[in-house]
């Protein structure tokens, strides 16, 4: 499927509205966005190409962690603790642990501002993550998230969408054309077109579970089961 620009949307996409050339440039640029922003939130937010990484540190008492300027929400985010040489081999490890994810209102009720150790958890709140128990050392860190769309402005520019989603930007910039203009007959036609072709797509994270090897279930049971009397 082809990658298209900004420039070839806005083009197209008049023309799927019928030939229309009563958009300036700045408008059709506009309507294409908003088209865009729509694709990212209502299919789910969740397109590969826009999931990144972030590498940051901890400093000792500090458990404040500054989020990425294009951050849109978490996916994973991984504290690294290294430990020091052994005295048989010499070798060093480094211990992973995963980080889960807690509410505001957990956060309150905690005391890790005060008490360090090795974080086990964080909380996502405002423009930053904090992290609990509020860190004792310098640890690394590793946060997978998804970006946010960053608004296209030159023609040339291309979305962070994979390759299929380009076609439903184009359908769904049409659609908005015909609305910006009253045009309730060619909008209904348009997004039609547009709900057709976006029913016969799945989703990134839909295709990442084509690999069933790995989409495995694993029950623990007690040795010893418990008395309910």
């Amino acid at each position: 499927m082809p990658i298209l620009t900004l420039g070839q949307v806005m083009s197209m996409g008049t023309t799927l509205a019928g030939g229309r050339n009563d958009f300036s440039s700045s408008e059709a640029s506009t309507w294409a966005n908003l088209a865009l922003e729509q694709i990212v939130v209502v299919q789910g937010g969740h397109h590969a190409p826009r999931e990144s990484i972030a590498i940051s540190s901890t400093t000792s008492g500090g458990n404040r962690i500054g989020l990425p300027t294009d951050f849109g929400y978490p996916i994973a985010f991984t504290l690294y603790q290294g430990s020091s040489s052994t005295a048989t081999t010499g070798s060093r490890n480094t211990f992973t642990i995963p980080l889960r994810q807690r509410d505001s209102a957990w956060a309150d009720a905690q005391d890790g501002q005060t008490i360090g150790g090795i974080p086990d958890a964080y909380v996502l709140y405002g423009s930053w993550l904090e992290l609990f128990p509020s860190p004792n050392s310098a640890y690394s860190l590793q946060l997978r998230y998804g970006a946010d769309q960053a608004t296209l402005i030159q023609s040339t520019d291309t979305p962070q969408l994979s390759a299929r989603f380009h076609q439903a930007w184009l359908y769904k910039t049409a659609e908005l054309f015909h609305a910006a203009r009253g045009d309730v007959d060619g909008e209904a036609m348009a997004r039609n077109r547009y709900l057709n072709y976006v029913s016969t797509l799945e989703t990134d994270p839909a295709l990442k579970q084509h690999d069933r090897r790995s989409m495995n279930v694993r029950v623990i049971t007690s040795r010893s089961p418990r008395r309910l009397d």
